[in-house]
């Protein structure tokens, strides 16, 4: 039976916008080479979305079935995989995690806080979270009940533009109750600088929050696509 419902799985569709290999530019695996499938499609429209040729499902460039999605993973030598989009956990990823943490791939879903995470993970999978903060437009958005599902393997994400943001990271990052994941946070491009970042986390000693910056932006530029 399970064997049955994998096969009808890979018959699912998946609307891709990209699909390459580059480095991580941001996160805990950032440096390291890793192949990218972004989906198409978002439940959100936030105020510095850098992806908005990937906001609707005609967006796509290409539909894929899951059979065809594995097959051209496999064509990478990588082990490591990250979904993004758009939103990823639109997509009905569970049975193609699945496999693929089956196959010793180290998976991480970008996700943007406003869609339920699985109840049950496979093995090899980690959610790079996003909290919308309040210039984003989205915080009311936000899914709070997401945070009792991430722990120690997990990044939770504040993209930042102002004060009032950074305030909204502080309030969620010193009130965490349960397992902590790695705090990161990083400005929108152009609007807060990196050095701000820094003199914040300085004065109010958030010592579990990183700072960091989108390493892809700085080697390609802010408009490339596809790095």
């Amino acid at each position: 039976k399970k064997r049955k419902e994998t096969w009808l799985y890979m018959k699912n569709e998946f609307p891709v916008v990209e699909l390459f290999d580059s480095i991580d530019g941001e996160g805990k695996r950032t440096g390291r080479m890793a192949i990218f499938v972004r989906f198409a499609g978002c439940n959100l429209r936030c105020t510095y979305c850098d992806t908005a040729y990937a906001l609707k499902r005609s967006d796509a460039l290409e539909v894929l079935t899951g059979e065809e999605l594995l097959e051209r993973i496999h064509q990478y030598p990588w082990k490591r995989i990250t979904f993004t989009g758009g939103e990823p956990m639109l997509q009905n990823l569970l049975p193609l995690c699945q496999i693929l943490s089956d196959e010793g791939y180290d998976i991480n879903i970008e996700t943007n806080g406003a869609v339920p995470l699985f109840a049950h993970r496979p093995k090899h999978v980690f959610y790079t979270m996003d909290y919308k903060c309040t210039d984003s437009g989205m915080k009311d958005h936000m899914l709070l009940s997401n945070f009792s599902q991430l722990d120690e393997r997990d990044v939770l994400k504040f993209v930042v533009s102002s004060e009032q943001d950074l305030n909204d990271m502080r309030q969620i990052v010193t009130r965490w109750k349960g397992k902590q994941p790695a705090f990161y946070v990083s400005p929108v491009w152009g609007k807060i600088t990196p050095a701000e970042l820094v003199e914040y986390v300085r004065k109010y000693e958030l010592s579990s929050v990183c700072v960091q910056v989108q390493l892809h932006k700085i080697i390609w530029g802010a408009e490339r696509r596809g790095v």
